[in-house]
C-alpha cells in the first residue's frame, strides 16, 4: 500500500484532472463491489485500494497547483497511519520546521500583547464609580451587550466555516482575535472618549456601554479578518488586528463625535472601515502570493460547511436589530432633561427599521441569486441575506416609513448579490484582490449604499432626528464620512498589510497551506471532515447472524458524494443491494438487483429501480 501510494504520487500530477477523478471513483466502486460480494474477510484488496484512492484524492489538489505552475512537486515516502480492517493505511502526518517557528512566534506575540494590555489596564483603567452606575443602567445595556457578543462570536465565527479545510481555524481564530481586540479596545476607545478629548479625566472608566463599543470594534476586526482568512499565519493575523484597533478608535472619534454623522448601527465605523481595511491588507499581503484568490482549489465549499455557515447567517439575521440599536436607549438623566422626539424613538426605530430591511433583503437575495446564477447560490444566501442590516445601520434612527425600509433592504440584497456574482471575480481577475469571504459585497458596497441612504433620508426629517439640525448639512457630512473612512481604512490596511507581510518573510506560507487547518491545529483524526467517506456493510444470514463493518478514509477533495451498500438474505434467499454516488453534483448512479429482476428501461438515474411490492425506502 505504501509503495502504491508513492507510485501514485509520482504519476498523478501528470494525469488530466478528470482522469484522476475517474480513477478515484473506480477505486471506490471496485472496493465496494469486492466487499459487497462477501469478500470483506479478504481485506488485502480493500486496504490497498483504500490507500490508492486516498493517494489519488490527496494529490489531485497538488496536481491542480502543479498544472498551474505554482507548485514544485517533490516526492517523498508516505508515512503509514490509520486502520482499515485492522491494517495500516497511508496519510500525511508531519509538521515542517518553519510551521513550528511560526507557531512559536504567534505564542510569543500573544504573551507580549497580554502583558502590555495587563500593564496598561493596571495603570490607567478602573471601573466606573458604582454608586453612580445604578442597576437601572445594567438593565439598560446588558441584554443588548449579550446580543452583540452572540453576533461577534457565533454569528461571524460560524459564517466563516464555509471553507472546507479551514473551518476550525475560522471559528477558533475568530474567538481568539475577538477576545484580544475587545481587551485592547477598552484602552484605545476608552482613551479616545474619556482622556484625550476630555481634560476632566486622567484615567479610563470601564462601564457596560464602553464594553458594547469594544464589541463593535471586535466586529469590525472580524470583518477585516474575513478578507484575509486562510492566507496568513497566526502571528500575522494577530498583529493585523492589533494595529486595526487604535485606527478604528480614532476614526470613530472623528466621524461620530466630531462630525456628528448618523451611524447608530456602525455602517461607517464598523462595516465600511473593517471591510476596506481588510481588503487593503489582503491585497498587500497577497500581492506576491500565487493562487490566493478564487482560483485556489481549496476555496470550494463543502455541503456540511455550507450548512454550518448558515448557522452564523441565521444568528446574525436574528440579532442584527439589537446590534443596530444597542446604544440607542436613553439614560435616566436624559429622560428628565426634556429629550427630543429623536432621542425618545431612537431605539424603537433602530429595531423596527432593521427588522423590516433584513426581511426584504432575504426576498431580493433569493430572487436575484436565482436570476443571475441560474440556480440559488449558497454563497449568496449565507451573505447577501443580511446586507440589509448593514445598509440600515446609518439610517436606522430616522423616522422612515415601512416602505422606505423595504426599499433599502431590497436594494441591499440586489447590490450584494451582484457584487458576489460580477464585481468580486472582476477584482480578483484584474488587480488580484483576494477577498476570501466576500466582505466587499456584504459590508463594503452595502455600507456605501447605507451612508447615502441616511444622507438622502435626512432631507425629509425634522431637526429632532438630525444631529446637525438640517438635512442638507447632514447629507454633506454623511458623504464626507464615507470618503474619509474609506481613505483612512485603505491607507491603514496597506501599511499594516505590508508590515505583517514582513513578519514571516523568512518562512512564508506555501500555496498548499492556504486555507488549511492542519499546519496550525492538533487535529486528532487523520481525516478532515470534507475528506471523509464511508462504506457501511450490513448482512443478515439465513441463520440470523448480523455482520456490520465500516471503513472511513480520506477521499473527497474535489468530489462530493458517498457510497453505501446493504446486502441481506431474506425470505429464503432473495437478495438486494444498492449503490449510489455523485460526482460534482452531477448525475447520480443508482443500480439495484431484486431477485434477478433488471432495472426497467428508461428509468432515469437518481431514481430507484423497481422494488418488490410493499417495500419501503
Amino acid at each position: 500500500g505504501g509503495h502504491l501510494a508513492h507510485v501514485l504520487r509520482l504519476s498523478i500530477c501528470h494525469l488530466p484532472m478528470h482522469m484522476g477523478e475517474y480513477l478515484s471513483c473506480a477505486l471506490q466502486i471496485g472496493r465496494a463491489f469486492w466487499l459487497a460480494a462477501g469478500a470483506h474477510e479478504h481485506y488485502p484488496f480493500a486496504a490497498v485500494s483504500f490507500v490508492a484512492d486516498n493517494a489519488v484524492r490527496e494529490f489531485l489538489c497538488f496536481a491542480k497547483m502543479a498544472s498551474a505552475g505554482v507548485l514544485e512537486v517533490q516526492m517523498a515516502p508516505v508515512s503509514i497511519a490509520g486502520t482499515v480492517f485492522g491494517h495500516q493505511v497511508a496519510h500525511r502526518d508531519m509538521v515542517p520546521q518553519n510551521r513550528v517557528q511560526q507557531l512559536k512566534r504567534f505564542s510569543v506575540s500573544a504573551y507580549l500583547m497580554g502583558a502590555v494590555i495587563l500593564g496598561l489596564l493596571l495603570g490607567f483603567a478602573n471601573y466606573v464609580h458604582v454608586p453612580d452606575y445604578s442597576e437601572e443602567d445594567v438593565d439598560r445595556f446588558y441584554m443588548w451587550f449579550i446580543h452583540v457578543q452572540i453576533m461577534v462570536y457565533i454569528g461571524f465565527g460560524f459564517l466563516m466555516t464555509f471553507l472546507k479545510h479551514y473551518s476550525c481555524s475560522a471559528v477558533c481564530f475568530n474567538f481568539f482575535l475577538s477576545a484580544m481586540m475587545f481587551l485592547e479596545a477598552i484602552l484605545c476607545i476608552g482613551a479616545c472618549h474619556q482622556v484625550f478629548w476630555n481634560a476632566k479625566q486622567d484615567h479610563i472608566e470601564v462601564e457596560i456601554a464602553l464594553l458594547i463599543e469594544c464589541s463593535f470594534c471586535a466586529a469590525s476586526g472580524m470583518i477585516a479578518f474575513g478578507a484575509v482568512i486562510g492566507k496568513t499565519t497566526p502571528a500575522q493575523i494577530m498583529w493585523l488586528m492589533v494595529m486595526q484597533v487604535p485606527i478604528y478608535a480614532l476614526n470613530q472619534r472623528l466621524v461620530i463625535y466630531e462630525w456628528k454623522i448618523l451611524d447608530m448601527g456602525g455602517t461607517f465605523v464598523i462595516h465600511l472601515f473593517g471591510a476596506y481595511y481588510g481588503l487593503a491588507a489582503s491585497w498587500m499581503i497577497s500581492r506576491r502570493q500565487p493562487m490566493h484568490g478564487l482560483g485556489h482549489p481549496k476555496l470550494n465549499p463543502g455541503y456540511y460547511n455550507d450548512v454550518f455557515s448558515m448557522i452564523g447567517t441565521i444568528f446574525l439575521f436574528i440579532y442584527w436589530p439589537s446590534f443596530n440599536g444597542a446604544l440607542a436607549s436613553m439614560s435616566s438623566e436624559t429622560r428628565i432633561d426634556n429629550p427630543t422626539a429623536g432621542q425618545i424613538n431612537a431605539q424603537f426605530l433602530s429595531v423596527i427599521n432593521t427588522v423590516i430591511s433584513l426581511s426584504a433583503c432575504v426576498v431580493s437575495t433569493f430572487a436575484t441569486s436565482a436570476l443571475v446564477n441560474g440556480r440559488i447560490s449558497m454563497v449568496h444566501i449565507q451573505n447577501s441575506t443580511i446586507a440589509g442590516g448593514v445598509a440600515m445601520g446609518a439610517a436606522c434612527t430616522l423616522r422612515m416609513t415601512p416602505g422606505g425600509s423595504v426599499a433599502v433592504g431590497l436594494a441591499a440584497g440586489i447590490l450584494s448579490v451582484v457584487g458576489f456574482q460580477y464585481v468580486m471575480p472582476f477584482l480578483d481577475r484584474t488587480i488580484g484582490l483576494g477577498d476570501t469571504c466576500g466582505v466587499h459585497n456584504l459590508h463594503g458596497l452595502p455600507s456605501i449604499l447605507g451612508g447615502l441612504v441616511a444622507g438622502l433620508a435626512a432631507l425629509g426629517q425634522t431637526e429632532d432626528y438630525l444631529p446637525w439640525g438640517d438635512g442638507a448639512t447632514q447629507l454633506g457630512y454623511q458623504v464626507l464620512a464615507i470618503v474619509t473612512t474609506m481613505a483612512i481604512a485603505i491607507g491603514a490596511g496597506l501599511v499594516a498589510g505590508y508590515l505583517v507581510s514582513l513578519l514571516d518573510s523568512g518562512c512564508p506560507l506555501s500555496v498548499e497551506d492556504y486555507f488549511e487547518d492542519q499546519p496550525w491545529w492538533d487535529i486528532h483524526t487523520a481525516v478532515l471532515p470534507d475528506k471523509a467517506a464511508s462504506i457501511h456493510l450490513k448482512g443478515n444470514s439465513n441463520h440470523g447472524k448480523a455482520v456490520n463493518t465500516s471503513a472511513h478514509g480520506g477521499l473527497n477533495t474535489s468530489m462530493h458524494g458517498s457510497v453505501a451498500f446493504a446486502g441481506s438474505s431474506v425470505g429464503g434467499g432473495s437478495s438486494h443491494f444498492g449503490m449510489q454516488g455523485s460526482l460534482h453534483g452531477g448525475p447520480h448512479v443508482n443500480t439495484s438487483h431484486h431477485g434477478g429482476k433488471p432495472r426497467p428501461s428508461g428509468t432515469p438515474y437518481g431514481y430507484p429501480a423497481s422494488m418488490p411490492e410493499g417495500s419501503a425506502v
